[in-house]
């Protein structure tokens, strides 16, 4: 088959250049890449660590109370962080934690009897609450002396004619949520702490629970629950 003219010219081309050419690639040193510089390394790093923090998920409730500890108090106030840490470990604190131990306990006895004299010997103590045992010695009934109308008490009356009868227990091991459990159940302040051998160990105060379960005191000194005029007035400033 006949060439092209153009063809041909072509063909010599190739052939008298393509040594050259092989030659060339063989010897052309690879082109150097432009050296990265530490600003734009930093920018890179700065980047990852911020879309890691940005997606950061907690493993296990330590590393949660580590991301809590770590937030500024502009994010997260002191009292926030209370809430949240007394929060988490309310089911898992025992109610022991917050027994007050039965040597500080007053008891008295169904067979006492109450006036002004036996009255303000019970003030004295700093109680309100006095835990009252019958002849086995088991727990039948409480006198709360903030709840007496010391008035119409003129001469000593049977402890049994003025004490409660709602008495509540809860095991020394319950944990503080259980232990609210009980509080709520039997709407009272006041429970009676056993163990498994139901001998009395001590007693819890709701609002000794409260201050835990917030990892600090609540103190509100407003005493007008009882008037909605009072409620429905109280200043704005005070809530």
């Amino acid at each position: 088959m006949k060439m092209s003219f153009p063809r041909k010219i072509m063909t010599k081309l190739a052939n008298a250049l393509g040594p050259r050419f092989d030659k060339y690639r063989t010897n052309r040193k690879p082109k150097e890449e432009p050296a990265v510089s530490e600003q734009k390394i930093q920018k890179q790093v700065d980047r990852a660590v911020k879309h890691e923090h940005d997606n950061f998920i907690p493993k296990d409730e330590k590393e949660l109370v580590e991301v809590i500890r770590r937030c500024s108090r502009e994010t997260l106030s002191v009292k926030k962080r209370n809430l949240i840490s007394g929060a988490m470990s309310f089911d898992t604190r025992r109610a022991i934690l917050i027994t007050m131990p039965r040597e500080d306990i007053v008891f008295l006895k169904d067979s006492d009897f109450l006036g002004p004299v036996n009255l303000d010997k019970l003030y004295q103590t700093g109680n309100s609450v006095f835990p009252v045992t019958n002849k086995y010695d088991k727990v039948c009934g409480l006198i709360r002396t903030d709840k007496l109308d010391i008035l119409h008490i003129g001469k000593d009356q049977p402890v049994t004619k003025l004490m409660e009868h709602n008495v509540a227990f809860a095991r020394e091991d319950y944990t503080l949520e259980q232990l609210l459990a009980v509080f709520l159940r039997n709407h009272t302040d006041y429970v009676l702490i056993i163990n498994d051998k139901e001998q009395l160990v001590g007693y819890a105060e709701l609002d000794t629970l409260i201050a835990v379960l917030f990892n600090r005191e609540i103190k509100d000194d407003f005493d007008g629950d009882s008037s909605s005029i009072k409620v429905a007035q109280r200043p704005k400033d005070e809530i």
